[in-house]
This record gives structure tokens, sequence and C-alpha cells, in this order.
């Protein structure tokens, strides 16, 4: 039989034991809490916005008659947009002063370009950590310039080929780029005003370059349903891709919208009609403007890869007061927000 003051050190033996893989759980579970994955959203099979606010975010500076075909990046914490213009006479492109707030977007500078880069798209490209600019109107159909500091409207370098090409069918060409890319390829996809949507590529490692003069057709519609301003994004979270394209309805313009599982496959309808559209009259909550047209959607960071969160989607878009009878380059086009309702 064992002495009582042996089974008392085998007691305390087992107490010790205890202790040390009760500490050892109380270490672990406080690294087990910090390890928790950020939340991930899903895109919604419908769509509701509200505007935020209900309100044009911005008028345009004295002789400038509107503000239209905006592109976003978050740029040090602040928001930076650029966009054209147009006058009296013709289109320009300009950008604003950074802003922190939307509600600041009013009392920012607006920055005449000296040089004209109709329908932007901005956007960092991290593989050489230069900013590019890519247009449309230039020396070719579609064109770019790169810069070190993007917030200087004036500081781009002189005009690239982006694309050389050109498309048939179509009265006014390729129109409305816009440029994405994943691990190995960059892609080009354009618009044609003619029911069509347009994409051509290249290796990464070729970037900032020029696609060439090859295209293919991607999506093909009625000439209202797949119209102009093309977007397209990486899904935050999700092995997807989503485009917009605006459309034109009986009540004004309006985004579709679109998925895909690669940058270079097949695309898939996610919202069609103009009654339940990715955004427009039917679901933005906005009373000021009939059309959601030509914009951007917030990026989570500025790359190339066009990232945006499902959690937290918002649309800056054109829209105009109804009604106003101008014609089309000289309808009064303003910024909008909308927030995506969840």
């Amino acid at each position: 039989m064992r002495s009582a003051g042996s089974i008392f050190r085998t007691y305390l033996t087992l107490e010790k034991g205890r202790s040390r893989r009760g500490q050892a759980r109380r270490r672990v579970n406080p690294l087990l809490n910090a390890s928790v994955v950020a939340q991930t959203c899903a895109l919604p099979s419908t769509y509701k916005w509200t505007a935020t606010p209900n309100s044009a975010l911005a008028t345009p500076k004295s002789g400038w008659v509107s503000l239209k075909d905006f592109t976003h990046v978050p740029y040090n914490g602040q928001h930076l947009v650029y966009g054209s213009n147009h006058d009296a006479s013709g289109y320009g492109s300009m950008n604003f002063g950074l802003f922190t707030n939307w509600s600041s977007m009013a009392s920012a500078s607006q920055n005449s370009m000296t040089s004209a880069t109709v329908a932007p798209t901005l956007f960092l490209f991290a593989p050489k950590n230069i900013w590019v600019l890519a247009y449309q109107w230039g020396a070719t159909a579609f064109s770019y310039k790169t810069s070190s500091d993007p917030t200087n409207a004036n500081g781009w370098s002189s005009a690239q080929p982006l694309f050389s090409g050109t498309i048939s069918g179509s009265s006014t060409g390729a129109i409305d780029q816009t440029v994405i890319g994943d691990s190995t390829n960059m892609y080009l996809f354009f618009a044609g005003d003619n029911g069509k949507i347009y994409r051509a590529s290249m290796p990464i490692g070729n970037f900032p370059g020029n696609f060439g003069t090859a295209s293919t057709v991607i999506l093909t519609d009625s000439t209202n349903a797949l119209f102009e301003a093309v977007q397209v994004y990486t899904v935050q979270g999700q092995n997807q891709y989503l485009m917009i394209v605006e459309a034109i309805g009986s009540n004004g313009r309006f985004f579709r919208s679109f998925t895909a599982t690669s940058l270079g496959g097949t695309w898939t309808k996610q919202t069609t009609s103009e009654s339940a559209p990715f955004a427009g009259k039917a679901n933005s909550g906005a009373t000021w403007t009939n059309d959601i047209s030509h914009g951007d959607l917030i990026r989570s960071n500025p790359d190339q890869t066009m990232t945006i969160d499902p959690c937290n989607l918002q649309l800056l878009f054109q829209g105009q007061a109804p009604g106003n009878g101008a014609s089309y380059d000289k309808q009064p086009y303003r910024p909008g927000l909308l927030t995506l309702v969840r």
C-alpha cells in the first residue's frame, strides 16, 4: 500500500499538470480569437440602393456645363476622382482635388487638364509601381499616360497607344474602355454603342503597352441593352468577377450586371431588366435623377485588380435633373453616390 505522503505527492503532481494544461489553454484561446477571419460577402442576387445623399455631390465650376465619366481610386486615405467635363464648345478632362468625405466633394477643387483624356480609367499598376490613366479619342482608339503622382492633373506623361484596332457596325467606334488584371494577364474591355462588348488581352509582363488591333466580341444584345460605360471588377473574397454595362431604358439610363469566374472566360447575366437592374431608377432610391449613368464602383484598393468589397458597395455615377431638354453632350450631368442596402 502506498503511504499517505506518496499519495499526496502524486496528487500535487496531477494538479500541477492540470494547472499547466489550463494555463496553456488560456494562453491559446486569445490567439484563436485574434485569428477570426474578416467578414466576406457574396454579391446579392437583387440590388437595392440608397442615395447618399439624395442630391448631386458637386456642381461644375464656372464655364462648364457637366461633370461625367467618373473614375475613382482610394489614395492615402482620401478620394481621388478623375472625369470628363463639357463646356459650351466641347469635351475636356479634369480631376478633383483630394477629399476625405463625400460631403466634401462639393468644395474640392476642379482642375482642368491641358490635354483631354475623355472617359478615363485610373489605377496603380502595382507590378511596376506606376499610375496609369487610360482614355479615348487620342491618336489611337484608346491611349494611356503614366505618372508617379496621380493627384497632379497635368503631371502625366506623353500619350501612348493602348489599343490600335477598329470595330465595325458602330457609329462611335470603340468607346468607354476599362482595364483590369489578374495574376498573369491584363485585359481591355470596351463598348461600341452597338449592343456588343469587346475584350482584348496581353501578358501582364508586357503592360503598360498596346493591346494591338485584335479584339473579341464577348457579349451581344440589342443596342439599348448593351450600350456603353462597361466596367469590370474583382469581387473581394470570392472567385468571381463582376461586369456592369450601361443600358438605355424607358425611364433613363441604368446598369445591367454580369459575372464570370475568369476574366478570359464566359460572362453570365446577373441582372438584366430595367425593372430589376444592377442600378437604375427602379432601385436607386434617388429622386434627383432618373439616370444612373457612367461611373465607377468604389474600389477597396487602387491597383490593377479593380477590387471591390461586396460587403460595402458604393457606386459613384453621373446623374442629371430630369426633363432638362439639353442635347446629350450638354446635358447637365453631376456626380452622385449610391450605397448598397443589405
